[in-house]
C-alpha cells in the first residue's frame, strides 16, 4: 500500500516539475507556427514589389495568397489573441505584432509596406481567429503613385 503512495506522489512531483517545460515548449511551437506565416508574407509583398507592377485601371492588380496559422490553445501550442500588421508611415516598413492569449506579445518587421485597407498608407490590418487563415496581398500604387501592398483577409 505505502508503495503505491510513494508512486502516486512520485507521479504528482514529477508533473508539477514537468509543467513549466511544458508551457514553455508550447510558446515557443506558437512562436515557430507564427513566425513561419509572417516570413510566408515578407516573401510575397517582396515578391509582388520586385517582379510585379501595378495594372492600369479596369485590370486586376497582382496578388498573392498566403495562409497564417494561428494556433488553437493546446497542450503544444499557446492560442493566438491577434496578429496586427502596421505599416510605418516614416518609412518603408511593416511592423507586424501579434499577441498569444497569455499576454505575451512579439514583434517582427517586414521590408516592404504593407497596409489594411485602401493604399492611403496608415490603415493596419488586425487578424483574429483560430486555424489557417487565407491573406490576400495586393499591388497597388499609394497617393503619391509609388507601390504599395495592401492585406485583406480571405
Amino acid at each position: 500500500m505505502n508503495r503505491y503512495v510513494v508512486a502516486a506522489v512520485l507521479a504528482v512531483a514529477l508533473a508539477a516539475l514537468a509543467a513549466p517545460a511544458i508551457d514553455r515548449g508550447a510558446a515557443l511551437n506558437t512562436h515557430r507556427q507564427v513566425e513561419t506565416g509572417i516570413a510566408s508574407i515578407d516573401d510575397a509583398a517582396t515578391d509582388l514589389v520586385d517582379t510585379e507592377e501595378p495594372s492600369p485601371d479596369g485590370h486586376p492588380n497582382p496578388r498573392r495568397v498566403v495562409e497564417l496559422t494561428l494556433p488553437r490553445d493546446s497542450l503544444t501550442t499557446v492560442a493566438v489573441d491577434h496578429v496586427r500588421i502596421v505599416p510605418q508611415a516614416d518609412r518603408r516598413a511593416t511592423v507586424v505584432r501579434y499577441a498569444l492569449a497569455d499576454g505575451r506579445v512579439r514583434e517582427t518587421i517586414i521590408d516592404e509596406r504593407i497596409v489594411g485597407s485602401g493604399p492611403d498608407g496608415t490603415a493596419p490590418l488586425e487578424v483574429r481567429g483560430r486555424g489557417e487563415i487565407r491573406l490576400a496581398l495586393t499591388l497597388r500604387t499609394d497617393a503619391d503613385g509609388k507601390p504599395v501592398v495592401v492585406a485583406s483577409r480571405l
